[in-house]
């Protein structure tokens, strides 16, 4: 089966950062045996497996971990769940404007403000520094930095309070080889 939903990453300035395929996972395509939240009717999931190419405007890289990506229309962020083998190693949070969603592509803004999210919801913001920079250098307006400012509190309330976002993560996944499957109908 070949990857059919394409993800592509640009800055504030409209730079290309990044591009990757992936597999889009049908609503009904169970991820885990694990009673996990149900995730929103309208959140698009898809499967990236260790070794999809990743071309970052510096050079292309193959992707060490399986990973299960989360988008949202409307929402300021997105969620990326790393695997090894079938164990989550952890789950990283990027805060972004809402996505442009088309047919079989999608393209967001990078505010460059994460998250590493741990198993246990221990969590570190990482980029704190970088949003700054870049929201000065960049010119953020004043909607672009309140929403990326809430999205950062979602994001980490949810980890503080076990709930919400989080649970829809897999611990444990069923398998790995979601590609193999018709993934979406």
């Amino acid at each position: 089966m070949q990857s059919d939903f394409q993800v592509e990453s640009r800055s504030y300035d409209h730079m290309y950062r990044g591009s990757w395929h992936g597999y889009r996972l049908d609503a009904a395509t169970q991820l885990s045996d694990e009673e996990l939240a149900q995730v929103a009717p309208d959140c698009l999931r898809l499967w990236l497996p260790a070794g999809t190419p990743m071309h970052w405007a510096t050079r292309t890289r193959p992707l060490r971990y399986d990973c299960l990506q989360l988008y949202w229309p409307e929402r300021w962020y997105t969620l990326s769940a790393f695997y090894d083998d079938r164990s989550l190693i952890h789950t990283y949070a990027s805060v972004m404007q809402p996505a442009l969603f088309e047919q079989d592509r999608l393209v967001y803004v990078d505010l460059d403000l994460s998250l590493l999210i741990k198993p246990d919801l221990s969590y570190e913001v990482l980029t704190q520094a970088e949003f700054d920079q870049f929201a000065e250098t960049l010119g953020y307006g004043e909607e672009t930095r309140i929403g990326a400012l809430l999205a950062l509190e979602t994001l980490t309330q949810a980890a503080r309070l076990a709930m919400g976002l989080f649970a829809t993560i897999p611990h444990t996944l069923r398998s790995t080889d979601f590609r193999l499957i018709d993934c979406y109908k």
